[in-house]
């Protein structure tokens, strides 16, 4: 759960808008797809009430960097608003929000926590591809990764160790939702339009990994530290990595092997052919 202080939830209160139950110009249907492609998380799947009510929820809910991508997309969105619609910012608007924005970049910025400690000490032995279920070719590939992933970090490369853990992981992953497609869209943590599952290529890699533990074939562990690897794809471009002020350190680039070889582990202990 990310550490919001009641100076912080005040000034997003103020500035979303929140006193009477709306959540900035969101209706219910866009309030949700918002959220849905920020974190891949369909609020109103896990809570009910108004959008201030189902927003103050998450606050409590989320991790650490979902709530921050999360807040930082509603916060761009309120200065996107006031522009599209030529509204003047005070200085006293501006100046809430630069604080807002600093303080929501500055969470999470403490020290590792116990919980990655511990996982960081779990010994998932050596990783055995040929238990996985994919094809020979694509096998291969990823053993060249792994292999790039240990090079990288002997470099102290993190950045390219998350790409490469990120983008590995949901590889795997999109190749396991292909072979179970029915299954995963049936899920109920499956990204909907319509109340229809969307296709696979509209899914992120946090999709991918809700989805793939509520069909249990992958552990409580890749799920609860995938915020080490879950927002790759953003950090690839140079703003959206200043915007989040993601800074790159080793340990981030240790728990993100980590992760994926949580994952690789799990998928030998299925070696599912089907859900």
């Amino acid at each position: 759960m990310a550490e919001l202080s009641n100076a912080l939830k005040q000034k997003l209160e103020h500035l979303f808008g929140m006193s009477t139950g709306y959540v900035l110009d969101f209706s219910n249907a866009s309030f949700s797809d918002f959220i849905q492609t920020s974190i891949g998380l369909d609020p109103y799947s896990k809570f009910s009430g108004s959008k201030a009510v189902v927003l103050r929820q998450l606050w409590h809910d989320l991790d650490t960097p979902s709530f921050r991508r999360l807040t930082l997309e509603m916060l761009d969105r309120w200065q996107t608003n006031k522009a599209v619609h030529a509204e003047t910012v005070t200085a006293a608007e501006q100046k809430l929000f630069d604080e807002t924005v600093a303080a929501v970049q500055a969470i999470g910025g403490s020290a590792p926590q116990a919980a990655e400690l511990a996982f960081l000490e779990k010994d998932f032995g050596e990783l055995d591809l040929s238990q996985v279920n994919i094809s020979l070719s694509l096998r291969d590939i990823i053993e060249q990764r792994l292999e790039e992933i240990e090079r990288c970090m002997k470099a102290e490369a993190p950045l390219a160790v998350v790409f490469l853990c990120g983008s590995t992981l949901e590889g795997l992953l999109t190749e396991l939702a292909l072979k179970n497609l029915e299954a995963y869209n049936l899920c109920k943590a499956a990204p909907k339009s319509g109340g229809t599952a969307r296709h696979l290529s509209e899914w992120t890699l946090e999709n991918l990994i809700v989805t793939s533990r509520e069909l249990n074939l992958i552990g409580e562990d890749v799920v609860k530290h995938a915020h080490a690897v879950k927002d790759f794809r953003n950090y690839i471009h140079p703003r959206q990595q200043l915007k989040e002020n993601f800074k790159p350190r080793m340990f981030t680039a240790e728990m993100a092997r980590h992760v994926l070889h949580a994952a690789i582990n799990d998928f030998s202990t299925v070696r599912a052919t089907s859900v």
